[in-house]
């Protein structure tokens, strides 16, 4: 017996619609809806083909859902000599690049734009609207994933045969703009809230820039300044312990004890996903088990990525990559990692893996690096404030992830 979604798909009509339209949608090839152009890149020795007022659009370029803009631009005579142009409402497509093997870029031209060898324009006829085509190529990202192929020096290539004979299934023009039109919406609701967030984000950075230089002070409930702050090293502020055994995927297992990694340090927290071992192998890693209010710190990968130990991972403990710091009196560990975090504080703390292949923190410089060191009532004032941008980032990150998610069930039930 055939199920719901088997009888729809059958049918041609999509699972979800705007009540106004019905009918079933229309068999075609992209080759069928749009026509292909290729671009170029005129000389590099010829300085008067480049530095113009054209946009020249490159995998470099491709950020976003709209081109209107580019690092490099060319001239008139450039894009007579070399170049083509794309048309503002274009689609651009890139064929060929390393990109490839993580996503396949498109965008729409937002004005006439030149473009490089390794994209391609597709232009709209009557039957298509290109923020509709655009959208089903959002949907259909696993499947192009899938056609690219390589070239052999390390990038990824989409066949254009393969990709005009791509089968596409079209309602009217009429239905075609209503969907891109409730898409866009969504678009513009993340692009939105990306917006907001970046803006957060580069005010936090600035609060923290004035925090941690000492241009902005707090103060007590009485309205009286802090003392001046002070300067320690931080194996002063904190009891600085490594690991020194070494965990292999055949110790790991399902449950038990977790293995915090580098990796696992990210913006702050201690992410989900590290691997447990045994209660009996954590014996052997008993010198740092984690109590509530511990920092972890990468040492490789990330390095200076840290965190404060909740209670819930209290009794955990650390992998090899990961470094300890255990509070000592009248320190505060959120401020310590504010600080840490801070573009002040990473420049002193991976200063001493400058220079070197990998960067790699070595816990014993670190317990030499003088840091900042107010009075423990202003560290804690300042923690508080900046944990609080923290926590308001986080909430536009969380309704960032929530619309892509509600987007993506949009575009499954949309597109056949």
């Amino acid at each position: 017996m055939q199920t719901v979604k088997e009888h729809i798909a059958k049918k041609l009509v999509p699972q979800l619609r705007f009540k106004e339209f019905d009918g079933e949608l229309v068999k075609c090839k992209l080759d069928d809806v749009v026509t292909f152009k290729s671009g170029g890149t005129p000389s590099k020795e010829k300085y008067s083909y480049w530095n113009g007022d054209i946009p020249w659009i490159s995998a470099a370029s491709m950020r976003g859902k709209y081109y209107s803009k580019s690092e490099r631009t060319i001239s008139e005579e450039g894009l007579k000599n070399g170049s083509k142009l794309a048309l503002q409402g274009n689609l651009l497509l890139l064929v060929r690049g390393s990109m490839l093997y993580n996503k396949v870029p498109i965008g729409i031209a937002e004005r006439d734009v030149a473009f490089n060898q390794d994209l391609k324009a597709l232009i709209p006829n009557e039957k298509s609207d290109n923020e509709f085509l655009y959208q089903w190529f959002s949907a259909k990202q696993n499947f192009l994933l899938h056609k690219v192929t390589g070239t052999g020096i390390g990038a990824g290539k989409l066949d254009t045969d393969d990709l005009k004979s791509l089968k596409l299934n079209i309602p009217s023009l009429p239905e075609q703009q209503k969907i891109a039109s409730f898409l866009s919406a969504v678009d513009e609701k993340i692009q939105q809230l990306t917006n907001k967030k970046e803006l957060l984000e580069d005010y936090n950075k600035g609060v923290m820039q004035q925090v941690f230089s000492g241009q902005l002070r707090f103060k007590d409930e009485n309205g009286n300044p802090y003392p001046d702050w002070e300067e320690k090293r931080l194996g002063d502020m904190l009891k600085i312990k490594a690991t020194y055994g070494v965990v292999t995927a055949g110790n790991f297992q399902e449950s038990g004890v977790r293995m915090i990694r580098g990796g696992d340090i990210k913006h702050g927290k201690v992410l989900s996903g590290s691997p447990f071992i045994s209660e009996e192998k954590a014996i052997e890693y008993n010198r740092t088990k984690l109590i509530k209010n511990d920092i972890v710190i990468s040492l490789v990968g990330y390095p200076g990525e840290s965190a404060v130990i909740p209670s819930y991972l209290e009794g955990h403990n650390i992998s090899r990559a990961v470094g300890l710091l255990r509070l000592k009196e009248r320190t505060n560990g959120s401020f310590i990692v504010q600080f840490i975090n801070s573009p002040i504080g990473r420049k002193i703390v991976l200063r001493p893996s400058a220079g070197s292949a990998q960067q790699v923190i070595n816990l014993k410089d670190l317990n030499q690096l003088v840091t900042p060191y107010p009075s423990i009532e202003e560290q804690q004032k300042i923690a508080t404030y900046l944990s609080s941008i923290d926590t308001k980032i986080e909430a536009i990150n969380n309704q960032i992830t929530q619309t892509q998610t509600f987007k993506k069930g949009l575009l499954q039930q949309l597109f056949i």
